[in-house]
């Protein structure tokens, strides 16, 4: 019979080398079985001992709880697995439909540019077969009367070679002095009028473009109604500054009275929509959009779970997306001009550098309510000119 090894020692199956007891104990510390005298007065003496069965209930255990923690680790891997796949798929989908997007926005430049290119054509080909065809009937009605002249002369000409006088008056009685023929020698003389293609060709369909660019840069408002009184908007709703004193405006439930912000007039609950805001060399602001029912009253909270999606800059410099945790973007080139893109099916609220259309942070969100434009140029410092946010209109 196969003996176990106890303290160095073979011994038979179930005893104790030295003392010939059956071990019917376990020590925990050199996890290995004794025998009673080994625990008390033996080797074992002072260490953690319990019976076998004890033991292997223990130990049972043990190798229970790291099965389930096993098994629960396993779990969540296949969830994450599932997760994975998950975003794959929807990756896979989002990526064909950025393509196929892509591609028919691209197609309808294309198509508007080759049909601007071949009606211009058309219409420099119409203006220059017509210039050419009246060249070409002044040209052959000259010629014809080159020829009639020359013919008129000949006899002209042979009889100033004599010295009849009767010869010569017949000449001239019989002969014209062309004035015939010449009568529409005078019609006008048309040229190619081809400085009516010379215009800025490039910047004049540029802006015929704009009829088939879905998503251009819309002249927003500020909503005068919502400006913390210490924001003066301009008479045309496009500029808001802050001031060191608070305007002498009527208490509104709608109106900000903490936070210093405005909100815009048009409201985002459906489609995709841009506009961009001038920031000139602002040292600080706040951009973004916000649920329509975010509270007017007391300090707001710039997190989606609160309804705002936010970017802010503080001290010139330090840039951040307002998320559950802020997060500092890293941008090194400072904007004058920020573009903000929401796509409200979509879940997509963007920011770009509006002079060089590079993105400078994206939120993705669920939305559940109307959304509005949401600004503030913060409190002034200096001079208030050097706050003022100003909505861009692109002049077409």
């Amino acid at each position: 019979m196969m003996g176990e090894c106890v303290d160095g020692a073979v011994v038979e199956a179930g005893k104790c080398s030295e003392h010939g007891k059956k071990l019917v104990y376990f020590c925990k510390g050199e996890k290995l079985r004794v025998c009673s005298k080994c625990a008390i007065v033996g080797s074992h003496q002072g260490h953690s001992v319990v019976p076998v069965e004890e033991a292997l209930g223990e130990l049972k255990d043990l190798l229970s709880a790291r099965s389930k923690d096993l098994e629960s680790k396993s779990l969540e891997q296949s969830l994450r697995l599932e997760e994975i796949d998950r975003n794959v798929t929807t990756a896979k989908e989002e990526i064909e439909m950025l393509q196929h997007q892509v591609g028919n926005d691209f197609a309808a430049l294309r198509n508007f540019l080759d049909a601007e290119e071949k009606a211009l054509m058309e219409e420099i080909a119409a203006e220059a077969q017509g210039t050419l065809e009246e060249l070409d009937r002044l040209k052959s009605e000259c010629l014809q009367r080159m020829g009639s002249l020359k013919r008129l002369a000949e006899p002209l000409n042979s009889t100033l070679q004599t010295d009849n006088l009767r010869e010569i008056l017949k000449v001239l009685n019989t002969t014209s002095d062309g004035s015939d023929c010449c009568e529409t020698m005078n019609d006008p003389i048309i040229r190619f009028k081809g400085e009516r293609f010379h215009s800025p060709l490039q910047y004049r369909v540029w802006k015929k473009m704009f009829q088939v660019i879905q998503t251009v840069a819309e002249p927003f408002t500020f909503d005068p109604l919502t400006a913390h009184p210490y924001l003066e908007v301009s008479t045309n709703q496009r500029s808001v500054t802050p001031r060191c004193e608070a305007l002498p405006v009527a208490y509104a439930d709608d109106r900000f009275d903490t936070s210093l912000c405005v909100l815009g007039n048009e409201p985002l609950s459906t489609g995709k929509r841009y506009w961009e805001v001038s920031v000139r060399n602002s040292a600080k602001w706040d951009l973004g959009v916000a649920y329509s029912s975010i509270p007017r009253h007391g300090d707001l909270m710039y997190k989606p779970s609160r309804g705002i999606w936010c970017l802010t800059l503080r001290e010139g410099c330090i840039y951040q997306a307002c998320d559950e945790l802020d997060i500092e973007l890293h941008i090194q080139h400072k904007p004058s001009r920020i573009g903000i893109y929401v796509d409200y099916e979509g879940g997509v609220v963007l920011f770009l550098n509006a002079e060089t259309m590079q993105m400078i942070h994206v939120f993705r969100a669920s939305f559940t309510e109307q959304l509005l434009p949401l600004y503030s140029p913060c409190i002034v410092e200096k001079s208030s000119n050097e706050q003022r946010l100003t909505i861009f209109k692109l002049i077409l």
